[in-house]
């Protein structure tokens, strides 16, 4: 994970949360879960776009939390050329996603460091989707 504000910052859902937290859960994304991250449409990933920058403040947000591992992509256009392509479940994505930005919104070395070990993540980051 350690290449994880890199990727997601210029790629995948472009993460951005800072030490604030969110109220904006818009529940899962309108994906199914099931579908590999390697085989999402362009509509899937607009809409996994959509989905993380719902909670996180929309797209251009800046981080709060000095640790952030995600980054907001500055538009949705840029969120969707640099998804990840990597051989894990949508629904595992989503879990790690949603551990990194309650991680952010705490904003505490622990926690960073527990978002970076969470099983679903390690997962993730193994796949090489935050490469």
């Amino acid at each position: 994970m350690t290449h994880l504000a890199k990727i997601v910052g210029a790629a995948v859902l472009a993460l951005a949360v800072g030490c604030g937290s969110s109220s904006n859960d818009p529940g899962s994304p309108p994906v199914d879960g099931n579908t590999q991250i390697s085989a999402t449409t362009a509509t899937d990933k607009m809409n996994l776009c959509n989905w993380y920058v719902g909670m996180v403040g929309g797209y251009g947000s800046t981080a709060t939390c000095s640790m952030a591992l995600l980054k907001a992509p500055p538009t949705e256009a840029d969120c969707v050329a640099g998804f990840p392509s990597c051989a894990v479940p949508v629904s595992t994505f989503e879990a790690c996603v949603r551990t990194i930005i309650s991680a952010q919104a705490t904003c505490t070395q622990a926690s960073i460091q527990m978002a970076q070990q969470d099983p679903n993540c390690a997962t993730v980051g193994a796949a090489g989707c935050f490469n």
